[in-house]
């Protein structure tokens, strides 16, 4: 069998895509952009964002704890990119539980993000946990879209 060492670039570029489709189905212009900071820019109604994506997969049957850091280093550059070119700082998180066959999309403004997720060491955490993303998903500083119900097909291209 051969190891895919490409498969977390990969995911990253499915989240950015995700986001980019969300974004556009609100009514966004979006851009992609390959600078330290920010993934994408995006636009409506005169207003300039400066979106960073991270993407995470739970894999079927995984025993890992649903909890993703953002990390303040993460966080600054994302602030530095936003404040050079003018735009406003936000977060985008794509979660994806194979095992409930779903990919979560929780999107923040930097400045919400304080408020919104409880602070570690080094960042603020993301809990996947079902009461803590009801509550995440309740958040009227969060963004939430959901895609459920995902169907891989099991064939390999008979």
């Amino acid at each position: 069998m051969v190891t895919q060492t490409r498969a977390s670039k990969q995911l990253g570029d499915f989240g950015e895509g995700l986001v980019t489709y969300a974004l556009i189905r609100k009514g966004f212009e979006v851009a992609y952009v390959d600078h330290v900071g920010a993934d994408l820019i995006a636009e409506k109604s005169g207003n300039r964002y400066a979106v960073s994506v991270k993407t995470r997969l739970f894999r079927d049957g995984s025993k890992e704890s649903r909890v993703v850091v953002v990390e303040d280093d993460h966080i600054k550059r994302l602030e530095g990119f936003s404040k050079q070119f003018g735009m406003i700082p936000v977060f985008a998180q794509v979660i994806c539980i194979a095992d409930e066959k779903v990919i979560h999309l929780f999107m923040m403004s930097v400045s919400k993000i304080r408020n919104v997720l409880p602070r570690t060491a080094h960042g603020y955490s993301f809990r996947f946990g079902r009461k803590r993303s009801d509550k995440l998903i309740e958040n009227n500083d969060v963004d939430y879209s959901c895609w459920k119900d995902e169907r891989i097909g099991s064939k390999d291209f008979p």
